[in-house]
């Protein structure tokens, strides 16, 4: 019992530490986005939350939050899943992997933003999936639930796609379609896809592989 509330205690802190990094970095990016440009508060929303890394974060802040503070809501048991935080937890390494495989080399931030931007690709991805590996109980997942987490980054590269027709803007240069073509952009996408989907294969097996050591 008292090992079992240590460890309690131990992933409520890292949840806590992630949550705080949130809390900070969310509304600091979002200033910045507004600092010196010509965007009104709606319009900086809008391209605020075009990046998948923003919504994605945003994602990582709400269920921390909820595991934290969301008592025995609804909506808190609905974060509390295995399921729903393993598929957050591909999401957000997708983000740092994205970002540090094929990004990392062609941005130059400086101050605050190099800072929130550590804490959206490299050290809140790295800190949610210790807490996915370490402090979340391992129920075993059937791999047909990818094609529900697929749902989330489909919906969202559509979006990208159309909205970018409307507007030029493109938030990642691997799927701008203005400079790549729009059968280029989409080939990319797909080929996102396809590392949610093996990215879910290996953690979904991870689960598999723990619930059988506990058995």
């Amino acid at each position: 019992m008292e090992i079992q509330n240590t460890t309690k205690i131990k992933g409520e802190i890292l949840l806590g530490i992630i949550f705080s990094l949130e809390l900070y970095a969310l509304p600091v990016q979002f200033y910045l986005l507004l600092k010196g440009s010509e965007f009104t508060f709606f319009s900086a929303a809008v391209r605020f939350f075009s990046f998948f890394t923003i919504t994605t974060n945003t994602i990582v802040f709400i269920c921390t939050a909820m595991l934290l503070f969301g008592g025995k809501c609804a909506m808190n048991t609905f974060f509390r899943k295995c399921t729903t935080i393993t598929a957050i937890t591909v999401y957000i390494l997708i983000v740092g992997i994205v970002f540090n495989l094929l990004l990392r080399q062609i941005v130059d931030l400086k101050g605050h933003h190099r800072i929130v931007s550590e804490i959206f690709h490299t050290v809140v991805p790295v800190l949610f999936f210790f807490y996915w590996l370490f402090f979340v109980s391992p129920q075993k997942i059937s791999f047909k639930v990818i094609s529900f987490w697929l749902i989330y980054p489909i919906i969202y590269i559509i979006y990208t796609l159309f909205h970018g027709i409307l507007t030029s803007f493109y938030p990642y240069p691997f799927i701008d379609a203005t400079k790549l073509g729009f059968k280029t952009a989409i080939v990319n996408g797909i080929f996102i896809l396809i590392a949610f989907v093996v990215l879910s294969i290996i953690l979904i097996s991870v689960l598999r592989l723990k619930t059988k050591s506990f058995t």
